[in-house]
């Protein structure tokens, strides 16, 4: 459905008279920007492929849109020494607390998202055959979900009942005791996001009517990708066995992830087809 609006608004947008098409090619680190007290996240390398116009409104000044599709990728680490704690009851509908103590946890994340960019670009002439460009304004981000692998040397998992105060940890068979080289997947659902986006560079005239531009760009989102809760713990509580235990991941845990912004940023390569001059150009004798 995301694809759907993402195509039928660059649709809509391209039956303006287009004076550039472009296709585009990017790569950097490129994922979500966490903020975490109890791990790290990290941007990892990625990539996206862009199709474009644009539209001149004079000889400096020209709006940019089009649709990129991007690759994403992260790799999130708790720290040691961290227990995981929420709300569970059990298969005797016994309320606990599940507590989840891992050790050298770790998630490799990856998704990929759809982008419209709209854009006003600046342009001005360094050279006959060269122009320094800068580009500013927002893009509209439709995220896929969220694909996650992940692992642990160990994972203690216990159960601690207030009512009688007893804490349960070397009971496999009702989902309590010590797992080790674990390891599952799963996948997140992430949500639409308004992004600020900048680009700047220099472009080069390879022949009339073809452009190559090369440049550098970032973009930031205002608003977190994922929905969390402060009751959502890294894996799931098995009341038929530990053997059954299996990943939520850490981005649904407000406890773990306080922010989850997308951040992208890196170099791009654009290549731009004119069909006509742009406007304020004026035909050389």
């Amino acid at each position: 459905m995301k694809i759907k609006i993402a195509i039928a608004i660059f649709l809509l947008c391209s039956s303006i008279k287009a004076q550039e098409i472009n296709i585009k090619l990017s790569g950097g680190s490129s994922g979500i920007l966490y903020e975490s007290a109890v791990g790290n996240g990290n941007l990892e390398f990625g990539g996206g492929l862009g199709l474009g116009y644009t539209y001149f409104l004079n000889n400096n000044w020209g709006i940019n849109s089009g649709i990129d599709v991007l690759y994403n990728q992260n790799t999130f680490k708790l720290k040691e020494g961290i227990t995981i704690n929420s709300n569970e009851v059990d298969d005797q509908m016994s309320a606990f607390e599940y507590r989840v103590a891992p050790k050298k946890y770790q998630e490799k994340q990856h998704f990929v998202s759809f982008a419209i960019p709209l854009l006003l670009q600046y342009r001005t002439a360094i050279s006959n055959q060269s122009q320094w460009y800068l580009g500013f304004g927002g893009k509209i981000l439709f995220s896929g979900k969220q694909n996650v692998k992940a692992s642990a040397n160990e994972l203690q998992l216990s159960g601690y009942y207030p009512d009688i105060d007893l804490v349960i940890d070397d009971l496999p068979s009702h989902g309590f005791g010590k797992i080790e080289n674990w390891q599952d997947k799963t996948s997140v659902d992430l949500k639409t996001s308004l992004l600020a986006s900048l680009e700047t560079g220099l472009s080069f005239k390879l022949k009339e009517g073809l452009q190559l531009y090369t440049g550098i760009f970032a973009d930031y989102g205002f608003s977190d990708l994922v929905k969390n809760t402060e009751n959502f713990n890294i894996v799931t509580y098995a009341p038929n066995g530990i053997e059954n235990t299996q990943a939520n991941g850490v981005s649904e845990n407000k406890t773990i992830v306080q922010k989850s912004n997308y951040f992208s940023a890196g170099f791009q390569l654009k290549l731009g087809f004119s069909a006509s001059k742009p406007k304020g150009v004026k035909k050389k004798n």
